[in-house]
């Protein structure tokens, strides 16, 4: 008779123990009472003390608890309130690791030391030193880009015949080492756009016009030519804004706009007409004549005199990436001498940079604005953006390193609060 209860209290300890950490807040007798059914309906049958252990497991990887992050509504109807530690320690461990919180945090959150002086920071900056911290590649850097589907991309085998699917791959390998060489290793987030080096094999080093690589393993490479720093010089990049068949000066302003410049375009007007395919007939014209067409219309021009003159520097780049001086579809040379909306003419993506990075601090505001939002799990409204601008302002004096940005975000008010909804 012994043995179901020291069974029972057995099971009654994993899941104890277990709920704690699923549902990462302190756990009752009610929570335990209902976890305890499951087992003992599973303990009846046949399987025993295994069978119970199962049930109860399965119930609390279903529960509303695990599945979702919850916050406590307190008592008093404020119109903000505290998070508690231990909601704290959970918001901050999604935002850093995509995961529940671990032991040490777990710890100091049930603890209630967490909003002591100088703990919150020391976790912070354990957590970015940490493996799981390659979330902020994986997840947030390549969702913030829009590079998740890179390796899916379809291209024309006729047109790209020098093109392939190992090609692929290395562009998605090269754009993965450069961005956790930056954050992950807590350097400027201003050289995403400056880096002066990418990481290359032999077989992506000659695609790029590179003949100093040899070798099929990826290494660390210093670029000669600066047209090719940074994000603007990555194949993924190059890539993902292009069509299968050709370049696209919208595609690409647009991306540069609302990924690097934080002010994306307007989606277009209904009904308008966005194919610029070579009507069968026709000689083929570059993709910058044909959008001429667009800019004369005053209306097209509200936006395009906008989207194009980002976009434009970067048709010195084909399809997959490589460097060309002439379109040889249209049989034209590239011309990318553009005036940019605030009078000043730009021609290369060396120059397309220099305007990004012309204002002080504007990049650094798009992407912590972006990784705010990633923090929140919510979309940044107008009333965030002055503590977005204090975060900005404040990691101007540590040299806008990636954490910085992430100390500036977990201290700010929008992280450590919770409002209520209208």
């Amino acid at each position: 008779p012994e043995v179901p209860d020291q069974e029972r209290a057995c099971a009654e300890r994993i899941a104890r123990d277990l709920a704690g950490r699923a549902y990462r807040r302190p756990i009752t007798k009610q929570d335990i009472d209902g976890l305890m059914a499951f087992y003992d309906a599973g303990h009846e049958g046949s399987g025993g003390f295994n069978a119970g252990i199962e049930q109860m497991v399965t119930a609390v990887l279903v529960s509303p608890d695990f599945l979702y992050r919850g916050i406590a509504v307190p008592q008093k109807q404020a119109k903000f309130y505290e998070l508690n530690d231990l909601e704290l320690a959970s918001r901050l461990s999604f935002f850093l690791w995509r995961r529940a919180p671990d032991d040490e945090l777990l710890k100091l959150a049930n603890k209630g030391e967490l909003r002591r002086p100088g703990v919150l920071d020391a976790q912070v900056r354990r957590m970015l030193a940490a493996p799981q911290a390659e979330t902020l590649v994986t997840d947030f850097a390549f969702r913030w880009l829009d590079l998740l589907e890179v390796d899916k991309f379809e291209w024309d085998k006729q047109l790209f015949p020098e093109f392939n699917a190992e090609l692929r791959q290395d562009v998605s390998t090269e754009i993965d080492l450069f961005l956790r060489s930056i954050l992950l290793e807590d350097k400027n987030v201003e050289q995403l756009l400056t880096a002066d080096y990418t990481f290359l094999n032999e077989r992506l080093a000659k695609h790029y016009g590179i003949t100093t690589v040899h070798g099929a393993q990826f290494r660390r490479v210093h670029l000669e030519d600066e047209n090719r720093y940074g994000l603007l010089g990555k194949g993924a990049v190059l890539l993902h804004t292009s069509y299968g068949n050709r370049t696209s000066i919208v595609v690409r302003g647009a991306w540069v706009l609302d990924k690097l410049r934080g002010t994306p375009p307007a989606p277009p007007p209904p009904n308008v007409v966005t194919d610029l395919s070579t009507p069968p007939g026709q000689a083929p014209k570059t993709m910058r004549a044909m959008l001429e067409l667009h800019r004369q219309n005053p209306t097209c021009n509200m936006c395009h005199g906008v989207i194009e003159p980002h976009g434009i520097p970067l048709e010195h780049f084909t399809v997959t990436g490589q460097w060309r001086d002439a379109d040889w579809q249209a049989n034209a040379p590239i011309d990318s001498k553009v005036t940019m909306p605030d009078g000043k003419e730009i021609e290369s993506p060396t120059d397309l940079r220099r305007v990004l990075l012309s204002r002080p601090g504007q990049f650094v505001q798009a992407v912590t604005t972006r990784l705010m939002m990633y923090a929140l799990g919510r979309e940044i409204e107008p009333q965030d953006m002055p503590q977005v601008r204090a975060i900005v302002r404040d990691a101007a004096k540590n040299d806008y390193r990636i954490s910085s940005l992430v100390l500036g975000i977990v201290s700010s008010d929008a992280f450590r609060m919770q409002a209520l909804e209208e």
